[in-house]
């Protein structure tokens, strides 16, 4: 009953992070309309919240796993960890979606014979092992 929150926030996070990601795939924002703005603004939101509230239930229970051991923290140590896994995640999965974003989704793939790498790029951090590749 200890870790209720800690996991309800990781699933609601991994939940965000996938509508977050699924909306960058299917929706590439092209002109400056109202409609684009939405899309672009719901991404980011997602993904930050999504992100967030992930690797704060992760560090939440890492830090009280390591105490339950014996190593014990002061309190600003695992809000410095929180906070700077997040930013560096949110920073490089912004990028990532923006690479997504700027070039059309690959004609070759269809996403009924690998499902699982949807919701694998949903994982925080996963769009980092995206292929940096551009066509031209």
């Amino acid at each position: 009953m200890e870790y209720v929150y800690p996991v309800a926030g990781f699933v609601g996070g991994m939940a965000l992070l996938a509508a977050s990601v699924f909306s960058a795939f299917v929706y590439t924002p092209t002109t400056p309309s109202v409609v684009d703005s939405v899309v672009t603004a719901f991404t980011g939101v997602t993904l930050q919240l999504g992100d967030f509230l992930a690797v704060s239930s992760v560090t939440a229970v890492l830090f009280d796993v390591l105490a339950a051991f014996g190593v014990r923290f002061s309190l600003p140590v695992p809000f410095a960890v929180g906070y700077l896994l997040t930013h560096v995640i949110v920073y490089y999965s912004s990028l990532r979606i923006t690479d997504v974003q700027s070039q059309p989704l690959d004609p070759e793939f269809d996403i009924r014979e690998n499902p699982l790498r949807l919701a694998t790029l949903s994982i925080p951090g996963a769009l980092l092992l995206l292929p940096t590749s551009r066509r031209q």
